[in-house]
Formats: structure tokens, sequence, C-alpha cells
């Protein structure tokens, strides 16, 4: 494979800077036309030839880069050749439309304005399609969806390479019946690294819409290899720090969660089978519940509950402070909560309030809360599902969750509870799991006498 010189690649990656220019131009010019077209004015003649000149000039600009840009590869060829046609063809219209103004073209003058307004038209269409065709080239065609705040169910990121595993991942109500890769690798990479990652963007090579391509890897080492994490190049790229430049996702795309992390690790250490069904792998305790905490598992037994729908200016606040909305059932306005703001942003509370009715699940991990927070928090009457781990939570703010009478899974791990909670979490009427590893609760602590009248599964330790 034939070398890019640096100062090529160099200049290329100055494309995504250069292109607004135009862009931006363009919409000008042709808002300037069609104002033209509505009410002429001698004011709009005189600048809309020097509005054409610089946009055309910044398309060229546009197109050079672009061209050097991909000479790095890593794109399909269909879509790049379809984007880069476009950009040349815009240059070569606005280069016309600019042309047309200034030359002096008296013997067409009849023909001269029709043309320059099919020239127009062309230009507005090839400026979306172009426009686009340069998103999916970049970030992949799933790339104004990917993170959407508000999605009709708990799965999320769904994409055109795969939709049937995402659903099909949707569809798992119990471990039992899924198999590892197909409904839980897979959605995983679709929801966090295929927009990278796919037919039509091969960054660095590397392939992830399929099993052969994701251990295949991409120009550097294969991407992974069964049993052995550290020679696993995809793992490693998602493990390390964050502003190390081989990070992967890059380019400020949403990192893979703790979990998801965990799910890959455990999958490459345990062979990274293709088809193999979950249960047939022996989760212990504790990846039983990361993966049960990946599957949602449970949403069925609030299905029958129902709720007034949330305001729209409410879900609205919501968005803007940082929080993720997902409806869990349409029919119910039932939704689950989290908070996806930025490092160190500590989420505005009082702002669930004016969704309590219909808040079933939240999930605060990792975001600054403490004790103090748990007194609005312990106010979320229909809470069916709370997850709070790895906050600065003790047994003096617990005390503030006894009203949560239809609390079902509790997750408090990584926080500094000690037994001392637990007479209080057992009374809570409706709990099932709490899950409360990595806690100052002693190893040894013994939950018999103290949970003989409730079938409580407390989860603080890995299954021996």
């Amino acid at each position: 494979m034939q070398t890019v010189p640096d100062v090529f690649m160099f200049l290329g990656r100055f494309h995504p800077l250069f292109v607004h220019l135009p862009i931006g131009l363009l919409v000008f010019t042709l808002f300037a036309e069609s104002m033209l077209l509505w009410k002429p004015r001698e004011s709009f003649k005189k600048i809309i030839p020097i509005l054409w000149l610089f946009s055309a000039l910044g398309a060229a600009c546009s197109a050079a880069s672009g061209y050097l840009l991909s000479l790095g590869g890593g794109y399909e060829e269909d879509a790049l050749s379809f984007h880069k046609n476009g950009g040349i063809a815009l240059c070569c219209i606005s280069t016309t439309c600019y042309l047309l103004y200034v030359l002096p073209l008296d013997f067409m003058k009849k023909t001269v304005r029709p043309i320059r307004y099919l020239l127009v038209l062309g230009a507005g269409v090839l400026l979306v399609t172009t426009g686009h065709g340069g998103g999916s080239l970049a970030h992949g065609s799933n790339y104004l969806t990917e993170f959407r705040p508000i999605q009709t169910s708990a799965v999320g990121g769904a994409d055109r390479y795969d939709e049937t595993a995402l659903k099909a991942k949707a569809s798992i109500s119990s471990l039992d019946s899924a198999d590892i890769f197909k409904h839980v690798v897979m959605p995983i990479l679709q929801s966090k690294c295929v927009s990278c990652h796919n037919e039509e963007k091969k960054k660095g090579g590397l392939l992830l819409t399929s099993y052969d391509a994701i251990l295949a890897g991409g120009k550097t080492k294969e991407g992974v290899m069964a049993g052995n994490t550290a020679n696993s190049e995809i793992f490693r790229r998602i493990t390390l720090p964050k502003n190390h430049k081989e990070f992967m996702p890059t380019d400020g795309k949403k990192p893979l969660t703790e979990n998801q992390v965990s799910i890959l690790e455990w999958w490459i250490e345990t062979g990274a089978q293709q088809n193999m069904m979950i249960a047939s792998m022996h989760p212990d305790k504790k990846m039983q519940d990361v993966l049960e905490d990946f599957f949602q598992i449970g949403e069925a037994a609030i299905i029958s509950y129902a709720a007034k729908a949330p305001d729209r200016n409410n879900l609205a606040d919501l968005l803007k402070a940082g929080f993720q909305v997902n409806m869990i059932n349409k029919g119910s306005n039932l939704i689950e909560v989290k908070f996806n703001g930025k490092e160190n942003q500590k989420p505005n509370l009082g702002l669930l309030k004016s969704v309590q009715e219909g808040l079933v699940w939240l999930h605060l991990t990792n975001c600054g809360i403490t004790d103090e927070d748990l007194v609005i928090i312990g106010g979320l009457s229909n809470l069916y599902k709370l997850n709070l781990n790895r906050n600065a939570i003790t047994d003096k703010g617990i005390v503030e969750l006894a009203n949560l009478s239809k609390l079902e899974y509790l997750n408090l791990y990584g926080t500094s509870i000690t037994e001392k909670s637990l007479p209080g979490l057992i009374k809570l009427p409706k709990l099932k799991k709490l899950y409360a590893w990595e806690t100052a609760i002693d190893s040894s602590f013994s939950m018999n006498g103290i949970n003989a009248a409730k079938d409580l599964e407390l989860v603080f330790k890995l299954a021996q």
C-alpha cells in the first residue's frame, strides 16, 4: 500500500474546518437568490455575485482538502465517490452562477435567469445530499439518532447494519434465552463503535459488523484474541485513559459504560464465543447481575402500572440538564431516567419531581450523590428500580429511602454503607434484590435471622 505523505494528511485534516464556510455561504446565497426571486432588489443583485464567488472558492478548498483526507483510506468507495462528486458539482455550480452574473451575456438574456434558478435549485439539493453523505462518512449513517435522548424502548443506538440483534436483545426476558454474542456483544458494539467501523467508514481498517471482522481487527493488531484481553486490541483501546490518543470511541463520542466494558472483558476471557447461550457459560453472581441490568430484566413486572403522560416541557428541562429519558412502555407512559451529564457535573435532582408519577427506573451512577440528595430521591414514590452505585452514600442517608414502597431493585455497590443500613432496607415491602458489593459491609455478614420473614437476595460478594 502506497504511503500517503504526512503533509497531505495534515492538510486533509483541515477539511472539516474548510467545509463549514462554504456551507454557510451557500445557505445564505440560496436565501438571497430566493429573496431576489420573490422581491427583486438592487442590493441583492450587487451582493449575490460576491457570495457566489466566495462560495465557489470555499467549495474548491473543501473539495481539495477532502480529496487529500480521502487518501488516508478507511472509507467505503461508493459513498466516498458520491460525496466527492457532489462536492465537485457544488464547486462547479457556484462558479457557473458567479459567471452568469458577471459575464456580458446579452445575447441570451431570456435564458440566463431560468438557467440560473435551475442551478440554484440543484445547488440546494446537492448541499443537503452531499452534506449528509459527508456526515455519514465521518460519523456513520446513524449519527443523528445514535444518542437520541427520548427513545421508545430501553434499547438505543439501532442502525442498519444489524437491527435484528438489537431487536432480539429487547425481547430477552431471561438470561437462559440470551446468546452472548448475538444479544449482548453485538448490540454493545453497535451502540458505541459501529458508527466509525462499518462498511461505509472502516476507521483504522477496522470493521465491527460481524464476528469474523471483530476477531480479525484492523491495520494494527487482531481485534479480539479469545481468552486474552491483554492482546485484544479492541479491549485495550476501550480501557485506555479517555485523554489517550488511541482511546475508543474517539472524537468525543460517548464511551462504553463500566458494565459494558465488564461484559466484553468477561466474553473475551471466557473464549469470545460466537454461538453460546449465557446459561451455558455459568456466569458468577456479579456477572449475572450485570447482564440482568443490561437486558433490563424485570420490565414485565410493571407493565400493568400506568401513569399520566409527562409534560413535554418538563422532559425538555431534564434533557437540557444532562438527563437521558427512555420510554419503557409507550402505552403506560412509564419512563427510565439516567444521568449522562458531563464529568464532575452534579445532577439537578429537583427536576425529577416533575416526572415522578411515571418515573419507575432511575440510574444515578457515580455523579456526586450524597446523603442529603437522598431526601429528594426518597420522595420519588413510584420507583421500581434504583441505581446509586459509586456515590458517597452512607448509613445516615439510607433512612431517607424508607418510603419507597414499590422499590424492588436497589444497587448500592461502591458506596460506604455498612450492615447498619440493612434492617431499614429489609423493611421495604417489595425489595427483592440489594446489590452491595464493594461496600463497607463485612463479607462475613450473615442475613440469617434478620431476613427470616423476607425473601431478599443480598448481593455483596461473588459467588464461590
